[in-house]
């Protein structure tokens, strides 16, 4: 790990007046437009980058203003989006389900927090494990302590992040705003019962991440796309013996969604579960460091200020506030003779959120760092928290009424919104721990301010969920007569929330395919322990996220990856190598930089308006004109890249 950007020795003013009231204005907005974003098109922007962009962009206004303070400031805002995430994905699926017929604030309110706290406390004793595993790149952490530093310094870097950030937003804006470039392109057909294909997505953001990631990881993920889409859909697809596949495009994203997906999802829990085994060992040595540490505060010149956590005793007793809450709430609303549930039930699942909770959070945590924010499949390990729990409801009340049924999947689809926001949190927190690290930041500091960001946002996003569905209602839950069904927010993560419940209870559930997941991630591990003699290792959780992951999202990855080898071995054995890298990572970050910027600026207004198309100009009959303007402008910004960061000898 290189040396952190400011000294162990120096102090300077982190936790002030402006950074907490910016911080506060910052988490709000951010959380507001993610909450639209996720309930209209189950998407996020990336909040700690604009976050960053923004807070610099104020601070400038205030004297003596530092690069902690705002690093601080993009470390609690970027909580807004993860809060968002933990709590949008998951708990109007409760409407769907026709369990809740509004969003009750208190109730939701406490979900989101709880959630929210215990993501942050489950990130501090795996800050040091980590932070300090050479295979984790953290793209997004690197991007945003590269744009504080370049902008500390006013160094001549700045260009290069000004010339990536800049084609990263225009690119963006006529995407994802004027919708001239298409998201992606994708070519499917039929030969008798087999359906084959190829897809692609345009996107800077998942290039740029690509080129951070390397060529390894990214080789990784592709080879698990080929798996589960060039391989997985034809084979599922013959075994269906399917004569009527009209529509090949509509078809392969069914078979992904209801089969793949699957396949997926079990590859995704063996290869963490493989994961999580081989950082057992350096965790207990960091929890055991961590505890000495507050078993001897009165020596505090033995703590390096840049690695000093929130006591691991306060932070114990907030987990276990947190999971007394939680039983409390679970057993005011569910424990009674007539659902079938007892205290002793409750106390059971409060322990459950904690226990599945913590191994969530650590395999987003771990997923975050290998890929990124934006890239990171965490809904994999959401899913298989949730699967489990209905598991265990279905086994316990195998003789139970409808009555009973109905509030074992609510208490289900809550257990799955508490672990979504837990890791959801430490997802997104890893990225911002890791700016601290490089930065020289004092990550007790950092974690005051995310649970402070956490704590703002829980007490918004109910209130504009509750806004919005009165609005435009949820799926094909519309509060008040007359209501548009075509305005209606889809909320696809929800949905997919509630019909994974409801497969469980009804036995539709695809077992085959996550069994077969677990299958070839085992052929993975065991090709993997064979390349191992010639020095070769591919990345067995890459290669299940590429199984998982859309084929619009791995491809680039796997893009960028390829760019990334390319511009290196181009730069092999030559004097300015290092500053050809340098040009080349500087680009890279300006790609994620511009692009997640952009997505926040457009994410207003389209909240405002209640309309994703509100900038859209492109008309209706020349729509199929853009996926071959994102192809040249895809072969334009690859040739571009190459050719800037070369430098001469």
């Amino acid at each position: 790990m290189r040396h952190p950007f400011i000294s162990p020795d120096r102090k300077l003013p982190e936790i002030t007046l402006k950074v907490i009231l910016l911080s506060i204005l910052l988490a709000a907005v951010l959380g507001v437009a993610n909450t639209y974003l996720a309930l209209k098109i189950g998407l996020l922007t990336s909040a700690s980058i604009p976050a960053a962009m923004l807070s610099m962009g104020i601070l400038r206004f205030f004297k003596h203003s530092n690069i902690l303070e705002n690093n601080l400031v993009q470390t609690a805002a970027s909580a807004g989006e993860a809060i968002a995430g933990g709590v949008v994905y998951t708990v109007p699926a409760l409407i769907i389900l026709h369990y809740w017929t509004h969003f009750p604030y208190w109730e939701t309110m406490l979900i989101a927090l709880l959630g929210g706290i215990l993501g942050v406390c489950f990130s501090i004793p795996l800050r040091r494990v980590l932070l300090n595993e050479p295979l984790l790149p953290f793209p997004e952490g690197r991007a945003i302590a590269e744009v504080l530093q370049l902008a500390d310094q006013k160094s001549s870097g700045v260009m290069q992040m000004l010339l990536g950030g800049c084609f990263g937003a225009l690119f963006q804006l006529t995407q994802n705003g004027l919708k001239l470039i298409a998201n992606h392109f994708q070519l499917w057909f039929t030969r008798g019962n087999t359906l084959y294909g190829f897809g692609f997505g345009f996107s800077t953001t998942m290039i740029g991440a690509g080129y951070l990631i390397g060529a390894n990881i990214a080789t990784s993920i592709f080879i698990g796309a080929v798996i589960g889409w060039f391989i997985g859909i034809p084979v599922t697809s013959h075994l269906y013996n399917l004569q009527h596949l009209q529509h090949p495009i509509y078809n392969a994203m069914t078979f992904w969604s209801t089969e793949i997906r699957y396949l997926g999802i079990g590859a995704m829990l063996l290869a963490g579960v493989w994961t999580l085994l081989s950082i057992i060992k350096p965790f207990t040595r960091s929890v055991m460091h961590s505890l000495r540490a507050s078993l001897h505060q009165k020596k505090p010149m033995e703590m390096l200020r840049t690695d000093t956590d929130i006591p691991m005793g306060y932070v114990a007793a907030l987990i276990l506030l947190c999971a007394v809450i939680f039983y409390k709430f679970l057993s005011i609303h569910f424990a009674s003779a007539a659902y079938g549930f007892s205290h002793v039930s409750m106390a059971l699942w409060a322990a459950y959120v904690i226990v599945i909770g913590f191994i969530a959070s650590t395999i987003c945590g771990y997923f975050s760092g290998l890929v990124g924010v934006s890239a990171s499949p965490g809904s994999s390990v959401i899913i298989a928290s949730l699967l489990i729990a209905a598991l265990i409801f279905k086994h316990v009340l195998h003789a139970a009424t409808p009555e009973q049924l109905k509030h074992a999947a609510a208490i289900a689809i809550i257990l799955g919104a508490m672990i979504t926001g837990a890791a959801a949190v430490a997802n997104d927190n890893m990225q911002d721990l890791k700016v601290g690290q490089l930065l020289g930041a004092t990550p007790w500091k950092q974690q005051v301010m995310l649970l402070l960001g956490a704590i703002v946002t829980s007490l918004i996003v109910p209130l504009v969920m509750e806004m919005l569905f009165n609005l435009y209602g949820i799926a094909d839950v519309l509060p008040h007569p007359g209501m548009n069904p075509h305005l209606a927010l889809t909320a696809p993560p929800a949905a997919l929330m509630a019909s994974i419940t409801q497969g469980v209870f009804t036995g539709q559930m695809p077992w085959h395919m996550v069994l077969a997941g677990f299958v070839v991630i085992l052929a993975i591990i065991l090709v993997n322990q064979g390349l191992k003699r010639f020095d070769i290792a591919l990345s067995v959780l890459g290669v299940a996220i590429g199984i998982y992951l859309p084929i619009t999202t791995s491809l680039p990855l796997f893009l960028g990856g390829l760019l990334s080898w390319l511009c290196h071995r181009r730069t092999v054995g030559k004097t300015n190598a290092v500053r050809a890298k340098q040009n080349g990572l500087l680009l890279a970050c300006g790609l994620i930089a511009g692009a997640a910027l952009m997505d926040v600026l457009l994410a207003i207004p389209m909240a405002v308006a209640h309309d994703p198309n509100v900038w859209k100009i492109m008309p209706e009959n020349w729509a199929w004109i853009s996926p071959y303007f994102g192809l040249l402008s895809l072969v334009f910004l690859v040739v571009w890249f190459y050719w800037t960061t070369r430098v001469e000898d």
